[in-house]
């Protein structure tokens, strides 16, 4: 607790309050309310005072009249950060943002007349960065006098963005007059980078748009006009190339207490014009359109889709509704024309998926009083999609007071393979149909192309039949009808040999399915249904395997047909049961294999349950054995047995398992709840309060045990063991018992691997958690920690709690890489959608690996390609999938850079957030004293960065920019762009074209100079030697910036100008500025020289 002091006095009804001291940012210089003239209804109040690191002095004197107050008022601020006036003032905490770089504020007037006013307001704010509103700084002049209000300016920068207001307003007499006095607005921006204006909100665009726009109020009558133009705009998934908008709109206010509707006296006229759209795969080449309102009238006048000789129009009326709430019931025309010569011109030319061919459609609807009538055509020949064609489309529906009158719905795929549908819809309630389906397919992979076009790749094949007839009421479960589907010789992915058989028909009394067959080239499984009365019955199960039966069984419940869709019951509790249904050695392995799925077990089955009474008096027992249980996954499992009893008698469930295996003691769980049926049943899941007793207990074993699931583990040494006891209901369990767990020590087969030594874990049960009490130990000497708790609201929806802290662990060891990281990270929230937030810093870490820092190669080489596909950035399972992560990833110190091309270090300053299956990597890799060996010269990198990009993270900007110099040339780089599309400028002194550059920096000689054999010869052996010498004399060890042969030129085969004779040349650079040359003639002879460098800017 703070103590406050200040120095005050009272005297003559006036207090002053000096030097009252709140923190060290706020301070009261002078307070002062003087009541002296109370009895004249005059209050005065003056204030000087330091706020927010600034100054705000201000005064106030208010005089009350007969119904409201007059005003006299003055505030001026300097230097003042606005978010500490959230401290003072009304607006919730974290509300204003920026600085009050000046403020003056001078007005008079009666509150409530806005005609008395007069005064003048200056305002200068900067940086103000809030979620709704972002911009670098804003200036705003307003003077009011004589009834008028005049703003002189309001200007907001937003970096490259710039907005302008300015306009006058005549001041009525009352408040409730705003709005019909005459007034005068002009707005206008330019926004060259509508990313950065779109700021946080949910729709992001890019590009750059400018606007104008006047606003006037005359004989209270408010006329609006808006100019709109944009170009490259991009938005999520597309791109318009061009866009311009014109809206003009007027409305006559009317006065107050006035009953006319919303939008009485409106009119509004807007049209628009769009070009170069794209989205997705689609495209299309002008959007073009008007829009028109009067009162409640709204109307579509025309919208008309280009692409190519394709035109999509659309025409429509609507009647505005009085209260939003019966929108959907307002009348309304539509009219929908489209004419495809060529639909497939819609997609984009490489699009796998578009349907090209000729397709037209004509649809008129209309809506009065609630009662819709209209008709519908569309029909097409040809349509092709990948490799399908459908040799005729036809669709033509009419709508009559509320009914849909399907009248042929087709599609021809050739002489025997066809779909057909016929029906009516009523679309007021109970929503009455009748309808017919027909399907044939006699070669179903000619439905391959639509498979594939959804992503499945599977094959398909077989022969298709499917015929349905029905009516009744989509409502309610009141239906008639009756199915046949016949499949033969199918193919679905590896399911092969299939057939099906299903013969069915239903009403409002019953079910009767005399035909239930499902069949594979090894299994088959055949049933019949029947639903009569109060029971469902499902007789002549038989599962077989080959030639062997492997299940049978009978099953009759309760189950009142009639009641299905209604409140009635449908499962009567006093129904009888009864269920005999038994597994003799089923192959689990075969029955994945048959079904057309990878096998994730071997084994065993044998299972039998037996269930007799009622509903509400069960007697049931299950009983499951595994013998052989082995795990497809991990081979070197030895194999387990896994043992299974479940009993349900008088509303109570009693199971019990156990799991045995040779390398570690018996886990054995055990559990026991009611098992209301009925109950169950209207919950549509087990209930929040039902009770629990379960158990779960596994001896000490060894950890040893591991090793079968990871084979990569060559040593490991620990013990485990587990104790728990769960009580209480589902929805608050209660935990009790401990687990541990000991690793003395953990080794890889692979040595890159960091080895765990000395992990020791303690999970303590206790009420509704699960408590971290020990959960530690090192990787390769960094040690970690684990702290915090999960716990059970309820029992199938943990939350986590969790806090992880490492130092200097080990994360990632080879050849070319050393990483270790200090971490400290929280877990919070639930299981299914807990977010991880923290830091991560690198630290003692380097990198060995040899870095091609320019896209060149070596002579006789490509030039080094970027990565052929995108790197996988997402965690796709579920829990993981909706996390959330807020992440901090620093460079405790810089990662060292130690290669044979390349030296330096780099550091990081990034942040990881969004969601598991969409992680966002943001912020910026920098390049420090960085130096990297070409084949004949060394780069210095002056400046190196990767930038990364939530929208594109696995894509970082490149921006390198570094010197090198090369016998009497200085060779300047510069790569950009990004990591999988790089590109690179090179500049010299004296100058060259790019392509001399290139040859320069790869060969250390120009094309030119190429032309002869022999120095091509020369510049190969010099590089021969260097590779040599750094594999045999310095492997491993990084490069150095001064070696000799950096500084070592031999040429072969040049021409001496006196002579012109062949010669070697041999260059040796002492320093920056002076260089040793030599040569030796085909005669022997010798010549030396010293030059000396000067370069001119």
């Amino acid at each position: 607790m703070s103590r406050i002091s200040a120095q005050t006095s009272y005297a003559n009804k006036n207090l002053i309050v000096r030097d009252l001291v709140l923190s060290d940012q706020e301070q009261i210089h002078l307070l002062s309310v003087d009541a002296s003239h109370i009895e004249a209804k005059t209050l005065s109040i003056n204030i000087n005072c330091s706020i927010g690191g600034g100054q705000l002095s201000g005064a106030a004197a208010l005089t009350e009249t007969k119904s409201s107050l007059d005003t006299d008022v003055r505030v001026t601020a300097q230097k003042v950060s606005a978010s500490s006036l959230n401290k003072f003032l009304i607006p919730p905490e974290g509300s204003l943002s920026g600085e009050i770089e000046q403020l003056s504020l001078n007005e008079k007037g009666v509150i409530n007349q806005p005609r008395t006013w007069s005064g003048a307001m200056s305002l200068r704010i900067n940086d103000v960065h809030r979620p709704e509103i972002n911009f670098d700084r804003s200036v705003m002049e307003i003077s009011v006098g004589q009834g008028r209000a005049t703003l002189l300016s309001a200007d907001i920068v937003q970096d490259k963005n710039e907005f302008y207001l300015r306009g006058t307003i005549e001041l009525p007499s009352t408040f409730e007059e705003f709005g019909r006095t005459p007034a005068n607005l002009e707005i206008a921006g330019t926004a060259p980078d509508l990313q950065q204006l779109m700021g946080r909100f949910p729709v992001q665009l890019t590009g750059s748009a400018e606007f104008a726009g006047k606003i006037a109020i005359a004989n209270a009558t408010i006329e609006a006009n808006l100019n709109v133009t944009a170009n490259a705009v991009g938005f999520a998934n597309g791109t318009v190339d061009r866009l311009s908008s014109t809206l003009r709109a007027s409305k006559t206010v009317p006065p107050p207490g006035s009953k006319k509707p919303w939008f009485a006296d409106l009119r509004t006229a807007m049209e628009f014009d769009l070009t170069g759209i794209r989205y997705r795969e689609y495209v299309v080449d002008s959007a073009r359109g008007s829009l028109s309102s009067l009162d409640d009238g709204l109307g579509f006048d025309q919208v008309m889709l280009r692409r190519n000789q394709n035109e999509l129009t659309l025409r429509g009326r609507y009647r505005l509704p009085e209260e939003v709430g019966k929108a959907s019931s307002q009348p309304a025309e539509l009219d929908v024309a489209l004419n495809a010569p060529e639909a497939g011109d819609f997609w984009a030319i490489d699009s796998p998926n578009k349907i090209s061919g000729p397709l037209q459609m004509t649809a008129q609807i209309e809506r009065k009083q609630q009662v819709a009538n209209g008709q519908i055509s569309i029909s097409g020949s040809n349509l092709k999609m990948r490799d399908l064609t459908v040799q005729r489309l036809s669709t033509q529906a009419s709508i009559s007071n509320n009914v849909i009158y399907l009248n042929d719905c087709s599609a021809t795929l050739n002489d025997t393979d066809f779909f057909y549908a016929a029906g009516t819809l009523n679309l007021q309630q109970p929503y009455h149909y009748n309808g017919k389906v027909s399907a044939r397919v006699a070669n179903l992979s000619t439905l391959q192309p639509l498979l594939r076009a959804s992503g499945n790749e599977s094959q398909l094949a077989g022969s298709f039949s499917l015929d349905w007839e029905g009516n009744g009421n989509a409502q309610s479960f009141k239906d008639s009808g009756k199915l046949k589907l016949v499949l033969e010789k199918g193919r679905y992915g590896n399911l092969q040999s299939l057939r099906a058989n299903i013969d069915a028909s239903y009403s409002p009394d019953g079910l009767d399915v005399p035909i239930i067959f499902f069949a594979t080239g090894n299994m088959d499984f055949q049933a019949v249904a029947q639903a009569k009365g109060e029971t469902l019955e499902i007789t002549k199960i038989q599962l077989d395997q080959g030639q062997a039966r492997f299940a049978s069984g009978y099953i009759s419940i309760p189950l009142v047909w009639r009641n299905i869709g209604t409140n009635a019951v449908v499962v009567p509790s006093s129904g009888q049961v009864f269920v005999v249904f038994q597994s003799e050695n089923l192959d689990i392995k075969k029955l994945f294999e048959d079904l057309g799925m990878k096998p994730m077990t071997s084994g065993t089955l044998n299972a039998r349950l037996d269930a007799q009474g009622t509903i509400a008096d069960l007697d049931a027992r299950l009983n499951v054995q595994v013998r052989d249980l082995r795990s497809e996954q991990w081979p070197k499992m030895e194999p387990a047995t896994f043992d299974l009893n479940a009993q349900a008698v008088h509303d109570r469930l009693s199971i019990s398992g156990k799991l045995q295996q040779i390398r570690i003691q018996p886990l054995e769980i055990s559990a026991n709840m009611p098992f209301d049926i009925p109950k169950i049943a209207r919950a549509r899941k087990v209930p929040d309060d039902t009770s629990i007793t379960a158990k779960a207990r596994l001896p000490r074993s060894s950890v040893n045990f591991v090793r079968q699931f990871v084979p990569e583990i060559e040593q490991l040494d620990g013990e485990l063991g587990l104790d728990v006891d769960v009580s209480g209901t589902i929805g608050r369990p209660m935990l009790s018992g401990a687990g541990d767990m000991t690793v003395n020590v953990a080794r890889f087969t692979n040595a890159t691997l960091p080895a765990l030594r000395n992990f020791n874990a303690r999970l303590s049960f206790a009420r509704d958690a699960l408590t971290l009490e020990r959960f530690g130990g090192e990787l390769a000497g960094g040690p970690f920690k684990m702290t915090g708790r999960v716990t059970f609201p309820k029992l199938t929806e943990p939350t986590l709690d969790l806090q992880l802290k490492a130092d200097s662990v080990l994360v990632a060891r080879n050849d070319t890489l050393t990483a270790r990281a200090d971490a400290d990270l929280k877990v919070t929230g639930p299981f299914a959608a807990a977010t991880v937030t923290g830091k991560v810093a690198m630290t003692n870490s380097h990198i060995l690996k040899n870095i091609d820092l320019i896209p060149i190669g070596l002579p006789g080489r490509p030039a080094p390609q970027p990565p052929s596909a995108r790197p996988e950035f997402s965690l796709p399972t579920p829990p993981f999938r909706d996390w959330k992560f807020d992440v901090a990833i620093t460079t405790k110190d810089p990662v060292l850079i130690r290669g044979n091309l390349a030296t330096g270090g780099a550091t990081s300053d990034l942040k990881l957030t969004g969601t598991g299956l969409r992680p966002e990597l943001q912020g910026v890799v920098q390049m420090q004293d960085v130096e990297a060996t070409l084949p004949f010269s060394r780069l210095e990198v002056s400046r190196g960065s990767l930038t990364f990009d939530p929208s594109d993270p696995m894509n970082p900007r490149i921006d390198l920019q570094g010197t090198s110099v090369i016998r009497d040339y200085t060779v300047r780089v510069y790569v950009y762009g990004t990591v999988l599309a790089p590109e690179a400028i090179f500049t010299s002194e004296p100058p060259l074209a790019q392509e001399e550059i290139i040859s320069l920096i790869a060969t250390g000689a120009t094309r030119q100079e190429l032309s002869s054999g022999n120095v091509l010869a020369g510049r190969a052996a010099m590089l021969l030697v260097q590779q040599l010498y750094r594999k045999v004399f310095k492997k491993g060890e990084p490069t150095q910036s001064n070696t000799a042969f950096n500084r070592l030129d031999l040429q072969l085969g040049t021409v001496d100008p006196r002579t012109g004779q062949q010669q070697a040349t041999v260059r040796f650079k002492i320093s920056d500025r002076f260089v040793f040359t030599g040569d030796v003639g085909v005669q022997g002879d010798f010549r030396g020289k010293l030059k000396y460098l000067i370069r001119f800017r």
